[in-house]
């Protein structure tokens, strides 16, 4: 598993800054969740005005560019709507492929609200989400981009994302998985990674404490609130996962937040710490359990001659 941070968490540092505190701090890659105030990617100068001076200053600091992250959902029951956001999708997927990024996150978010009737049903605005991914899936994959659809809104939950990546019936389409997010709504990582396995492709980390009532108390740097994170190794590590354990540290939502040049190193050390421990071994592996069990071979006493 590699490490690597969501410029969320450092929203007022320019692009050669995220690059440079990458490799000061020992970060492997980058996710880019804006840059500068700018969250429409294609359109911030920093990546897009000079792309081979971009791939460059990533290739000569040895930090991978991981993912770019937009704002896009495909809930909306406008098909305008719909067609907006694939159609930005569309633009990120095209950056992507020529900074050589492999992947581009997308959002689950939410359930709307119909007029006269309440909510929509929770299956039908799935199928739409799904749909979408299925008519962005072979563009990804011409231009060598995977497309991450992550947990959020209505859609946090596991059962959600597996339905979302097998209904879109493509390689060029897995999850983001955001563990915190799924606790928000009382599932474990014991429920969600062998759930998923194989489909996620990349988990967002973020921590924080629950009230009496499940509601969020406070956002904190992981391995510091209710995530049990070495248990959330031992799950990543048991479906072979080899991806990135990106920090979503939500600062550029929450200046509230401790800054980057704390948490970041924090969270390096933290996660460090973990994966350089030795993989715990499970009960179920401890020797042959089905070995065959045949009664000891009698023993004859002999006598000295």
């Amino acid at each position: 598993m590699k490490l690597g941070f969501s410029t969320i968490g450092c929203p007022t540092w320019d692009l050669p800054k995220v690059v440079s505190q990458a490799t000061t701090l020992g970060f492997a890659g980058v996710e880019i969740r804006g840059l500068m105030g700018e969250l429409n990617l294609p359109l911030c100068p920093a990546l897009s005005a000079d792309l081979a001076a971009t791939r460059a200053l990533f290739a000569e600091s040895g930090v991978e560019l991981v993912c770019l992250s937009s704002s896009a959902a495909f809930h909306y029951r406008d098909a305008f709507q719909v067609e907006d956001n694939k159609a930005q999708v569309r633009e990120f997927i095209e950056l992507a492929g020529r900074l050589g990024c492999p992947f581009v996150r997308v959002f689950g978010a939410e359930i709307p609200r119909a007029r006269l009737f309440g909510y929509e049903r929770r299956e039908a605005v799935l199928e739409r989400i799904a749909s979408a991914l299925r008519d962005l899936a072979p563009y990804a994959a011409e231009h060598q981009v995977t497309l991450l659809i992550e947990n959020s809104g209505d859609f946090v939950d596991s059962l959600a994302m597996w339905y979302l990546v097998d209904a879109a019936c493509s390689p060029a389409v897995k999850c983001c998985w955001a563990p915190f997010a799924a606790m928000t709504r009382n599932e474990l990582p014991t429920t969600s990674i062998p759930r998923l396995g194989r489909k996620i492709a990349m988990v967002h980390l973020c921590d924080g404490k629950f009230d009496a009532s499940g509601g969020v108390e406070a956002i904190l740097p992981p391995g510091q609130g209710d995530l049990d994170l070495p248990r959330l190794v031992e799950l990543l590590r048991g479906i072979a996962f080899d991806g990135y354990l990106m920090l979503d540290w939500p600062k550029l939502w929450n200046p509230s937040l401790a800054d980057a040049e704390r948490v970041f190193p924090q969270y390096r050390a933290t996660l460090t710490e973990l994966l350089n421990q030795k993989p715990v071994v499970l009960t179920a592996y401890k020797g042959d359990k089905n070995a065959p069990k045949f009664a000891r071979p009698a023993t004859t006493a002999t006598t000295p001659t």
